[in-house]
């Protein structure tokens, strides 16, 4: 067995998808030829830089790991040691269940429960689907305990770049909206993209801008358009409120600057301490995310 667990794939034409059983990760996604998210060393070697991961119950950073709710105080382990943060939830290197295969649609499930500075259980599934518009995928959380839960999910694809230069991609995320950090990429405070590096509805290569950066006041679709004209677009429904874009700079070599990762989010960095788009469950809700990409 691959060290990621189970790969199971699904077909539809020149469509094809592979999802791990370790995270119900997003390994691969081609059309054609053409890969559409960047697999790194293959979908059998876990993980390096979070690629195609699910990132539940909270995404991106929880600072220093500290968060409080309902006037209880709370300590995450600290995933990020070299910032001290706790990083992109807590379901990503689970196991996850199958629940359902057919050839253009896969469905895996998991039972989130007590870890550390987290006492919500929660049980999710995440489904993946081939569409003739695309891949299709559905991630679905309900509150499984006695108490209301807080609750945020994002994923974390990396986007293929044909030539792997992402100097010469145009970016396209139609914010108003960016979330300055600091040195340790800490939530600051959200300024305006207009007249900015950050502005990235100017249909202008992205150069040698440097982001690491989330962006709000934004529309459901973002896309990145490669030398060729091919253009990869990324969707998602009106649960998601941000959008966290990477332009490779800390990856290590060979892949610095050779790929994008572009995340739909439905909070905000640090949401379960500032509370933006955080959602509550109370015991019995459900939450769903849906998403997808396209080639166009």
């Amino acid at each position: 067995m691959a060290p990621t667990g189970e790969l199971f794939e699904i077909v539809l034409g020149d469509q094809r998808a592979v999802v791990s059983e370790l995270g119900a990760t997003l390994r691969v996604y081609d059309v054609g030829d053409r890969p559409v998210i960047e697999s790194f060393d293959g979908p059998g070697v876990p993980m390096s830089f979070c690629e195609g991961e699910i990132l539940a119950p909270w995404p991106n950073r929880i600072i220093d790991g500290r968060w409080s709710w309902e006037g209880q105080n709370f300590q995450l382990a600290l995933t990020e040691p070299a910032r001290r943060h706790a990083l992109h939830g807590l379901v990503r290197n689970l196991v996850w269940s199958l629940s359902e295969h057919t050839t253009t649609r896969v469905e895996l499930a998991v039972d989130l429960l007590w870890h550390q500075g987290w006492p919500f259980p929660l049980s999710m599934t995440a489904a993946y689907e081939l569409t003739d518009d695309g891949l299709r995928a559905a991630i679905t959380a309900v509150n499984i305990g006695t108490n209301a839960a807080p609750y945020g999910v994002a994923v974390h694809p990396y986007l293929h770049v044909p030539n792997g230069n992402v100097d010469d991609v145009v970016l396209r995320i139609p914010a108003a909206s960016y979330l300055d950090v600091d040195e340790r990429l800490a939530p600051t405070e959200k300024r305006p993209v207009e007249g900015t590096p950050f502005d990235l509805a100017d249909c202008k290569p992205l150069g040698d801008r440097q982001i690491d950066n989330g962006f709000t006041d934004a529309g459901t679709e973002a896309s990145m358009t490669a030398p060729d004209g091919c253009t990869t677009t990324m969707w998602a429904d009106d649960t998601v409120t941000w959008w966290q874009l990477f332009t490779g700079d800390a990856l290590p070599e060979p892949w610095r600057r050779r790929t994008i990762a572009l995340e739909p989010m439905t909070c905000a960095p640090d949401a379960l301490n500032s509370g933006d788009g955080l959602v509550t469950l109370e015991p019995g809700e459900s939450h769903t995310m849906t998403w997808g990409l396209r080639i166009d």
